[in-house]
């Protein structure tokens, strides 16, 4: 009787792990999911600031953004950007400045393509600038973490690594 309790016992000990190991999985997805969620949430409501900290010039190495401020908002139907720029201007005004900026301008031909499977989110849009034209796409991944590619008619293109978070307001007005 006593081996068969010891046997017993032993089983219970070596499947626990597994159990455990199967319940980290499980709580992993469903994490993933409701952060999925929330992401999902703030594009709809089209009230969020994307902060690079990642460069990626046309034919260049990447660029360390820490120390270089830069943002993207989306704020309803309107849209502000501030980012640096590393690249090459082809048709620049003299003494132009040297990022992508436009002020708060009407979001064009704005698109959003939903992978529930991926768990990602399509983002493009374009926006007018004073001297240029700039169509922006972003790729948002299921925990806000986004990599955004901008084209311009007057300068090469730029791709940039950050993360997308919930606009405030009275703190980014």
């Amino acid at each position: 009787m006593r081996l068969i309790t010891n046997i017993t016992l032993l089983m219970a000990i070596a499947l626990l792990p597994l159990n455990s190991a199967a319940q980290k999985k499980k709580d992993k997805k469903e994490r993933r999911l409701e952060q999925f969620a929330e992401t999902q949430k703030m594009i709809n409501n089209k009230q969020f600031i994307f902060v690079p900290d990642r460069a990626y010039p046309q034919g260049g190495r990447s660029i360390d953004l820490t120390t270089n401020y830069g943002f993207i908002k989306i704020m309803g139907t309107e849209s502000a950007g501030d980012m640096p720029f590393f690249g090459r201007g082809y048709s620049v005004p003299y003494g132009g400045d040297s990022g992508i900026k436009y002020e708060k301008t009407s979001i064009e031909k704005e698109k959003t393509e939903l992978n529930e499977k991926k768990m990602r989110i399509s983002y493009s849009f374009e926006a007018q600038g004073e001297n240029d034209r700039f169509r922006i796409r972003m790729d948002i991944g299921y925990n806000g973490g986004t990599s955004v590619h901008i084209t311009s008619n007057n300068r090469s293109q730029i791709s940039y690594n950050g993360k997308v978070s919930v606009l405030d307001n009275k703190k980014d007005e």
